[in-house]
This record gives C-alpha cells, sequence and structure tokens, in this order.
C-alpha cells in the first residue's frame, strides 16, 4: 500500500516531539489521515523502532515477554517487553506503550520489594 507522503512527515513531527506511537496514532486519525494508512504506517514504525532498540543482554538480565492483547500464540514472534537486571533489580520498559508491560512491570516490582525484605538483598 501506498502511504500518503504526507502523513509520514507529520507522523514523524509528531514522533521528533517525542510523543507516543499510541498518541501519534490518536493524533493522525484525529486529523482525518486514512486509517488504513495510519496502521500500517505505526505497525512499521513499531517494528523499526523495535529492530533499533534491541535489549542489551547478558547473564545478569532477564528477558521478559508479554502476551498482549490481540496478538496470537501461534502468529507471534517472541519478543522482550521488559528487562529486568538481576543485580540492581532495576527495570527497562521496551514496550512503554502498553498497558500490559505497565502492568506487569508493577507486579515485577512489587515482587522485588517483597524478596528484598525477605532476604535482605538483590535478585541472584
Amino acid at each position: 500500500m501506498d502511504i500518503d507522503y504526507n502523513l509520514v512527515q507529520r507522523a514523524q513531527m509528531l514522533l521528533t516531539l517525542e510523543h507516543p506511537l499510541t498518541q501519534v496514532k490518536d493524533i493522525l486519525l484525529r486529523e482525518g489521515y486514512p486509517s488504513d494508512q495510519v496502521q500500517e504506517l505505526i505497525e512499521a514504525t513499531e517494528e523499526v523502532l523495535n529492530y533499533l532498540v534491541p535489549p542489551e543482554y547478558d547473564e545478569n538480565k532477564v528477558g521478559i515477554d508479554i502476551l498482549h492483547p490481540g496478538e496470537k500464540v501461534q502468529d507471534r514472534k517472541p519478543s522482550v517487553d521488559i528487562l529486568l537486571d538481576k543485580v540492581t533489580g532495576k527495570l527497562s520498559l521496551l514496550t512503554p506503550q502498553y498497558q500490559e508491560t505497565w502492568r506487569v512491570a508493577n507486579e515485577v516490582r512489587k515482587a522485588i520489594r517483597m524478596q528484598r525484605t525477605s532476604y535482605g538483598g538483590y535478585l541472584h
């Protein structure tokens, strides 16, 4: 599908203003751009952004993959939504645009706090 050049330019401008991708999609739809073109552009942008920001893995990090609403287990590629540093307990949200990522991150934080108070240290 050919995507309107003006749509691409507008999306780029919104992204440079640091709007989250979900907000960019909403703005573009409100501005009257065709929904099929907006959806295709957002999906392609999301794929590129995820590709350009690969998590840095090592033996001290755990990647958490979340099944988001609407995703089918058979059709999806594994991807990391949250990266947990086992040494520091720091969480990196790689897909902060999804509400489920925040929910899971909050649960992980609670579990880390409980473990720290129980054992007096970090994850080992």
